[in-house]
């Protein structure tokens, strides 16, 4: 009882230091709980802690997930009751979990020195939340890596490892720490969380200034609720864009994702404002979720949505999860061809991300390889009524800027809108659920760095320093932690 406890409280700790919640520097400590929770267990209840650990840290951490499925799509579609809401929100739950059980299992098998063991346990973690990305089901949101999104200069190493190397960097302290409470040093804790503090300010104070950039867009932040938004008709949607716009003239303008809930191109009064600005829009046509180009009264397909939503955008493995179809948005979208990029007017190569896109580093990664020069994604965020909700989404962009060293721009319905730059910093930021049309100014840049060329390498080298570390710890005839404390 008291090991699931400890794995419980490990896995709230977690949820607590992640975006919007209480603080990242809970997550040097988090994981110590779970290490003490599995100690002298065998294989299969050390997976189970394992998943009960981070079974409580997605609850937590994607709470307001909950409201969504029980009050939002219900009123909005009404395709279920609220009840079910929750199973669905608990199997989320499940499928994210999953991947953990087999952390706690391979656990058993961590050598007994404290290196090769924080060696081992680093790489055995960062292999498992790599895994839970892949697939049809695949989803980043919740590595524990989000919980640094503010500490600036750690993250800069995001360029070459992606965040996978926070994942090790972050294990590797918990493991560390827990071993020297075990061997009753643990004021070492404090020289070594000073080190990484000092190291994270002087990498602060060493980065360029900020730069206005040269390409300037209106971001429109229209602040529809999800209550009016699947209700309110095109041509009071039209009549808002108007209003929006009605000072700028010359602008290129970015709406959010699905402006308009349906297909607008016949719309002769959208074509007459173009007149006055080019818009970057967003709505669904010909079966996909997509953005167009308008300008000069010429709508033109600029991209459409290729990394779907599971459930809500596309029903995952159909023979499996086909009970679940009813859970499904307006419709099931095809995805997109490619991940296009495109020019509007004279302005530099751009991409644009629609909506939970940005948690993919492989989505950004393939744009710059097709010439992105500056990020943009559009989302409505409009259906979860807390803040944490939407940090949450708005910090990708604060890796995928720094993983590929481009500015990156959301344009969201109700908040956050802003803009990230290319180390990670938050330049400007409109105040949220407030309907405004904000000035942003995004500096290009070109180049690629080592992870957009080598992507996920770290994964590899997790696996490599996972099978080493246990291989050295077989030649020296050291027992395994699990055979050990059995012993």
């Amino acid at each position: 009882m008291v090991s699931l406890l400890l794995s419980v409280l490990s896995g709230f700790l977690t949820a607590l230091s992640m975006p919007g919640f209480l603080s990242g520097a809970l997550i040097w400590f988090s994981l110590i709980p779970l290490l003490y929770a599995v100690e002298g267990k065998g294989v299969w209840k050390r997976g189970f802690l394992s998943f009960v650990y981070f079974f409580t840290h997605v609850l937590i951490s994607f709470f307001w997930v909950l409201p969504t499925l029980t009050e939002n799509v219900p009123l909005v579609f009404g395709r279920y009751p609220s009840w079910l809401g929750i199973v669905v929100f608990v199997l989320m739950g499940i499928i994210e979990a999953v991947p953990f059980f087999g952390f706690g299992f391979l656990s058993y098998f961590a050598p007994r020195s404290i290196v090769l063991k924080t060696l081992y346990l680093a790489s055995v973690y960062t292999i498992f939340e790599y895994l839970r990305g892949v697939g049809e089901l695949g989803f980043t949101g919740g590595r524990i890596s989000e919980a640094l999104y503010s500490h600036t200069g750690l993250i800069q190493i995001v360029s070459i490892t992606g965040t996978l190397g926070l994942v090790f960097l972050i294990v590797s302290l918990n493991v560390l720490f827990h071993e020297f409470l075990k061997r009753r040093k643990g004021l070492l804790i404090f020289p070594v969380i000073f080190f990484v503090y000092l190291l994270n300010s002087s990498v602060v104070h060493l980065l360029p200034v900020p730069e206005r950039g040269s390409f300037e867009v209106v971001a429109l932040q229209p602040n529809v609720p999800t209550s009016l938004k699947y209700s309110v008709s095109s041509g009071e949607m039209l009549e808002l864009l108007e209003s929006m716009t009605k000072d700028f003239h010359g602008s290129i303008v970015i709406t959010p994702e699905a402006f308009f809930l349906e297909d607008v191109r016949y719309s002769q009064k959208l074509r007459e404002l173009s007149e006055e600005n080019t818009f970057v829009i967003g709505f669904p046509a010909d079966n996909q979720n997509s953005v167009f180009v308008l300008e000069d009264g010429r709508f033109r397909k600029v991209y459409s949505k290729v990394k779907l939503f599971p459930f809500v955008e596309k029903l995952p493995y159909p023979r499996v999860f086909g009970v679940f179809s009813f859970l499904k948005g307006l419709s099931y979208y095809e995805p997109g061809r490619g991940f296009s990029v495109f020019n509007v007017g004279e302005s530099p190569p751009l991409s644009v991300q629609i909506c939970f896109e940005s948690y993919f580093p492989e989505v950004s990664r393939a744009f710059v390889k097709n010439g992105s020069e500056i990020f943009i994604v559009v989302t409505n965020d409009g259906w979860f009524h807390y803040k944490a909700a939407l940090l949450n989404h708005f910090v990708q962009g604060v890796f995928r800027a720094v993983e590929t060293r481009r500015q990156f721009l959301q344009v969201a319905n109700t908040g956050i809108t802003g803009l990230v730059d290319e180390y990670g910093r938050i330049v400007d930021a409109l105040p949220l659920r407030v309907r405004l049309a904000g000035e942003f100014h995004i500096k290009p840049r070109k180049g690629e760095t080592f992870y957009v060329r080598y992507g996920d390498w770290f994964f590899y080298l997790s696996v490599i320093l996972a099978v080493v570390s246990v291989f050295i710890s077989r030649m020296r005839g050291e027992r395994n932690e699990g055979i050990r404390v059995r012993l």
